[in-house]
Parts: C-alpha cells; sequence; structure tokens
C-alpha cells in the first residue's frame, strides 16, 4: 500500500492550534511528543499470517490477555480502578509451561487499571520481595488509600508472606514507589494472641477503613487445629483494628466464626456494616441443620459472606450466604476461589479469578489463574448481596476511549502474541512478531481524525485497522529508529469519525510505548 506522509514541518507550524475534546471539529494538535518524526516508505509489511488471541475478540473476560494473575484486590483513585493481585505469571515464567502452580515461585504482586472496565492498562509488577527483603513470597494483596491533611492520598498494600505472615507496603501513588515501613512482617504466629493460639495459616489479608477512618484486617486460613474446632468452624478466621498510622494493632485479635471458613478473606464496609467475604471450605456439609440460618449451607469452595456492626465481638457476626460458586458451576474449570467486592461508579462490581484464560490456551498446565469481573447486585439499604455469575462476555464499557487523548500501548482490551515490560521508567509492548497485535475497544473520533503517532523504538511497521483484525488499514508507520525511542507520525489514507473497535497491527521487532490521533487542518 502507497503511503501518504505528512511533513513534520507543517505540523510543526500548527502549534498554535486549540487542542479540543474527542468530539471537535476543531483542530487539535498532537501532545505525545514535541518531537515528530515522520514516517518513510522503507519496504515494511505486515506478515500474512496473524497471530490468534488467547483471548478471545468480543469477550471482555479475563482482563488481560497477557498476564495470569489472581486473588484480586482494588482500590479508586482519581477516577481509575487499580486492580492487584498475586503474579502467577512469575511462576509460570519460571516453570515449564506445561506444569503445576504450586506458588512458591511468586515473589511480586501485578497491577493493571481502568476508567471504562473494558480496556485494562497494565501499569505495573511490584517486586515485593525485592522491597520487603525479609519476606519469601508474596500472595493475595489487600488496598485500602486514605486521604492526609495536605491533601495527598496515601496508599497501604497488605500481601501474605507465603502462609506465614502479613506485610504491608506504603505508597503515595498506586503504582509506586513502595516502602516497607516496618521491615518486617505486620502479623505473623508470634503476634499478639497468635502466639498461644497460632492461626492454620496466617495469610490472605482483607483491609477495609470504615467511615470513621479506623482500619481493621482479617486474616487466616486453614483446617481446624484444636478438639473443639471442627469444619463448620475451623477457628481460623482472625480479625484486628488497625492504628491509626494503619502499619499497627490497636486491638485484640478476635476469632470470627465464619463457617466452613477457608481462605481468601476481603473486607468491605457498607452503610455502617462491615462485610467480610472468603472462601468455604472443602469440608462435608451435614452439620449445617445445627447452625440454625435461613440459608442454605455453602458449596464447597465458594465465596460467601458475613456481616457486622461490632466486628470485634464474635457473636456479632450474622452468616449471609453464597453470592458466587466455584468457576465450575459457570462452565468453567474447576480451581480455587478468591473475589474483592467494588463500587466503582453507580455499579457494584465482584473481581474474582478463574483458569480461563490457561484453558483457551489449550494449555496442560494446571492452576494459573487470571482475574476476571462482572456486576454484582448490593443492596446497600439492608447490606444484601445477590448471587452473582462469573461470565467470559463481562461488562458493559462505561464510556468510549478517547484517541485524542495520550493513550499507553499497554492498554487493551485483547491482544495477540505481545507481552509488557518496564524499563528506565517506560513500560511498553514488546515481544512483537509479524502478526502480533493489540485492540482497543470502542475508541471515539468524534468527528474525525486525519492523523496518527507512536512513540516506538527498534524496527517495523505499526498499521492501524479498524473494527476487524483482518480489516483494510486506514494508515500505518513504518520506522528504524535504532536504541532510541522515537514518536512516528503519518496522515491517515483517510478521515476517521465516529466510535470503532482499534487494532493495532504489527510487523518487525521493535517495542511500542504509547500513541495518539489527531486532527491536522490544512493550511
Amino acid at each position: 500500500m502507497k503511503k501518504r506522509i505528512i511533513s513534520i514541518m507543517t505540523i510543526l507550524a500548527m502549534t498554535g492550534a486549540a487542542l479540543t475534546g474527542c468530539g471537535s471539529a476543531e483542530a487539535s494538535d498532537f501532545t505525545i511528543s514535541n518531537n515528530l518524526v515522520d514516517t518513510v516508505d522503507l519496504g515494511y509489511s505486515v506478515g500474512e499470517t496473524l497471530s490468534e488471541p488467547d483471548k478471545l475478540v468480543g469477550e471482555n473476560n479475563p482482563i488481560s490477555s497477557v498476564t495470569f494473575f489472581a486473588d484480586p484486590t482494588s482500590v479508586e483513585y482519581n477516577g481509575r480502578l487499580y486492580v492487584y493481585g498475586t503474579n502467577d505469571n512469575e511462576q509460570y515464567d519460571k516453570g515449564t509451561g506445561n506444569d503445576e502452580n504450586t506458588y512458591g515461585s511468586i515473589g511480586s504482586l501485578v497491577c493493571y487499571s481502568t476508567d471504562d472496565m473494558v480496556n485494562w492498562t497494565y501499569e505495573c509488577t511490584i517486586e515485593v520481595t525485592k522491597i520487603a527483603t525479609w519476606a519469601g513470597c508474596s500472595w493475595a494483596p489487600s488496598i485500602v488509600s486514605r486521604e492526609k491533611s495536605n491533601g495527598k492520598t496515601e496508599f497501604f498494600l497488605y500481601f501474605a508472606n507465603s502462609s506465614g505472615g502479613i506485610g504491608v507496603l506504603t505508597s503515595d501513588s498506586p503504582t509506586g514507589p513502595w516502602e516497607d515501613p516496618l521491615g518486617k512482617a505486620l502479623i505473623d504466629n508470634s503476634t499478639k494472641e497468635l502466639a498461644d493460639d497460632p492461626v492454620y495459616w496466617c495469610f490472605d489479608p482483607g483491609v477495609v477503613i470504615d467511615d470513621n477512618g479506623v482500619g481493621w484486617l482479617a486474616f487466616g486460613g486453614g483446617s481446624a487445629v484444636h478438639d473443639d474446632e471442627d469444619g463448620m468452624f475451623t477457628g481460623n478466621c482472625r480479625l484486628v483494628r488497625l492504628g491509626d498510622d494503619m502499619i499497627s494493632l490497636d486491638s485484640e485479635i478476635i476469632k470470627v466464626p465464619a463457617v466452613y471458613h477457608f481462605e481468601a478473606n476481603e473486607l468491605n464496609y457498607i452503610n455502617g456494616t462491615y462485610v467480610l467475604t472468603y472462601c468455604s471450605n472443602y469440608e462435608d456439609r451435614y452439620k449445617w441443620d445445627s447452625y440454625g440460618s435461613d440459608e442454605d449451607a455453602p458449596t464447597t469452595c465458594s465465596m460467601v459472606y458475613m456481616t457486622s456492626t461490632d466486628p470485634l465481638d464474635p457473636d456479632s457476626w450474622v452468616y449471609g450466604g453464597e453470592y458466587l460458586s466455584n468457576p465450575s458451576k459457570y462452565g468453567f474449570s474447576f480451581s480455587n476461589n478468591h473475589s474483592h467486592l467494588q463500587k466503582f461508579g453507580d455499579n457494584y462490581y465482584i473481581l474474582y479469578q478463574t483458569v480461563m484464560l490457561l484453558d483457551n490456551m489449550g494449555s496442560s498446565a494446571s492452576g494459573y489463574r487470571s482475574i476476571g469481573v462482572d456486576l454484582i447486585d448490593v443492596d446497600e439499604e439492608t447490606v444484601t448481596i445477590s448471587p452473582a455469575t462469573m461470565t467470559r462476555e463481562g461488562v458493559s464499557q462505561l464510556k468510549d476511549l478517547n484517541v485524542f487523548s495520550v493513550n499507553q500501548a499497554e492498554t487493551a482490551v485483547t491482544t495477540a502474541g505481545i507481552s509488557y515490560y518496564t524499563s528506565e521508567g517506560r513500560t511498553f509492548i514488546t515481544s512483537i512478531s509479524d502478526g502480533d497485535w493489540s485492540a482497543v475497544s470502542s475508541a471515539d473520533f468524534g468527528n474525525g481524525a486525519n492523523a496518527f503517532a507512536a512513540t516506538v523504538r527498534g524496527k517495523g511497521i505499526i498499521e492501524i485497522r479498524l473494527d476487524s483484525v483482518d480489516g483494510t488499514a486506514v494508515g500505518s508507520i513504518q520506522f528504524n529508529t535504532g536504541s532510541d525511542f522515537q514518536t512516528i507520525v503519518c496522515t491517515l489514507d483517510k478521515m476517521v469519525s465516529g466510535t470503532h473497535d482499534i487494532y493495532f497491527v504489527f510487523g518487525g521487532s521493535f517495542v511500542f510505548d504509547e500513541w495518539q490521533f489527531a486532527y491536522i487542518e490544512s493550511e
């Protein structure tokens, strides 16, 4: 295809034009870089064979087609939802590709973010055990934030050091840098009441800050260890009030009588009520009739909840029921279970884990998990959670993506063949081969864009295709930048307006950092 080339001098001559919203017919300058380089025809092309995605087009779950991660938790900040999980991909990369996930080599967490619940941006990998050097593993995070007196927000990220203790990292940003304020575990089995009555697994923190600014931490899991405990009351769900600094303990550690408790603790605070969610165990339910609940017994390895208005009083906790069954109920492979309840905008969402990405790959490996998201109905007045589901379709997109903003290349609804990497302050798409691609959903071109720019390093071509990965390209850039990043710009073959899915299709060997469309007025 013959390329139309826009002169860099022409673009620079127009930098006085106002940047406007995506619905405008006014001129919109590029803001991606002050140093734009014209594309040139180098004779590069995309291969005829396109890579196959592991997350199918038209399906919004799991949220990442690139990363295995699990045990979701999340926090909202500045209109974006940040989701964190155990970095199963670390274990996968260290394995054979067909082994079982044993979790023992996982020392990091992964963070993705979104503002529309469909296009997800890979933010970072948090190297927990390199920050908290006393820890050997990093599993099952829980994150909270609060505003400080100076107006800044501080973040507290709790994690499990395998099954032997709970640590905490702090930061002034949801993506770090993170610090280890204690230099040791916040809780382990030598802490306070645990020294005389240890929890079977000292892990899986669930943290919340209530409306009074008080922090609470639930943790623990495993089997019963005392003669007066059994499969229904394992004695392994513990709860403690946190100090004002959020990195100390400010109460006794109590036992929550969580029925059939196993693992995967999380806490929410809704309408003056504390909500504990956790995964039920594998024990027989033959004793359920003696419990006296109007709710049915939870099914094996399902997510259930309890509520309280006085969390340090064990007798105040009331069983609410099962709200999310094992993934096997919804047509996915049986796997362990962990979920997090999150209100974002006007909706409640349930974040959960399955092995659907691994199943999509047709892999013989097992236990490598991915995070999905679906809507869930929560009655805030009665603090009642209705049963939810797990789907491949996922949720609807909350708003269109703005193509006139600078967008990160590692924002996608699905991808094929690529991976993400961070180096020297940049996070970008890497591992690109001919026919690989990345897609974003429902991108708004408003009344029209006629130019495109991308920041890249290396040698290759990016074709811009709309609404289908094998559709006709509306423009492309070609480049050979050597070892430096450059921002390459081209005119499109036609004016593009309205809302489209965008497919960036790759040829060559390079890394891709960010992109932007613009409308450039003719002189």
